[in-house]
């Protein structure tokens, strides 16, 4: 059974559809990169399936339980959200806050989870991403790619079945993409399910087994990844790759 199956998906905004009716199946340990243009979809699919945005059409199924995208209840959402990650482009953290504080925040607030419970597992999950010696910082004295993993960390904290990222490099400088991949990699290899917005080609056809791209809110193809790469059959992929090679190059 797979965990996350969309069907139908529509959402537009001012009386402009954005995403033409998306069909989407996700299974355990999937690695699915999203990657097309700009303006294609991309981030508002990503949105839509954690309810950050309300789709106007569509049903989701996760974990076999059914729900109607656009009437879905608030129980249902808090429900499915306690079993998702979602990890930001420019991370949302608390700037007040430290490290190991940013990722026990929801684990109290949000879960009611005893306090020293959830400060050894904000502490297990700091140091999987490496930054074990950093719990007493705040973001401002993080770097950028520091400031991400705190927030791939409290992603992970809550133990999610599946974790959304949307472009978790594109707010970084170059030198410090690299540090981040590197803990999605991990996790890709620990067996986390995921669907990775991304214009890094590099993970998307080294780490992830799938590739879906988008183009004017429609999903154009979505194949195993070697096969998207090595066989790029649509004349409007082929273009897109070799433009990014182009700018990689």
């Amino acid at each position: 059974m797979a965990l996350l199956e969309i069907h139908n998906l529509k959402k537009s905004f001012e009386k402009q559809e954005i995403l033409h009716g998306i069909d989407l199946i996700v299974d355990r340990g999937d690695v699915i990169a999203v990657i097309g243009p700009s303006g294609s979809g991309k981030t508002t699919l990503l949105r839509c399936l954690n309810f950050l945005e309300h789709a106007d059409e569509g049903q989701m199924v996760f974990d076999g339980s059914a729900h109607d995208l656009h009437h879905i209840h608030g129980k249902e959402i808090a429900a499915i959200r306690k079993r998702t990650g979602f990890v930001f482009q420019n991370y949302n953290l608390f700037a007040n806050k430290t490290a190991l504080e940013n990722v026990t925040e929801g684990l109290i607030i949000g879960r009611g989870m005893d306090k020293d419970k959830a400060v050894a597992i904000a502490r297990e999950a700091l140091a999987k991403v490496g930054l074990a010696d950093k719990e007493a910082s705040r973001p401002s004295q993080l770097s950028g790619g520091q400031q991400q993993r705190v927030a791939i960390a409290r992603a992970i904290a809550t133990s999610p079945d599946v974790i959304y990222f949307d472009e978790p490099t594109s707010a970084l400088d170059p030198e410090l993409i690299g540090e981040v991949l590197d803990v999605m990699r991990a996790l890709a290899e620990d067996g986390m399910t995921m669907i990775v917005v991304t214009h890094e080609m590099g993970f998307a056809k080294n780490v992830s087994n799938r590739v879906i791209f988008m183009e004017d809110g429609s999903i154009v193809t979505a194949k195993e990844s070697k096969e998207f790469f090595e066989h790029p059959e649509d004349e409007r992929i082929q273009t897109f790759l070799s433009n990014i090679d182009r700018k990689e190059a």
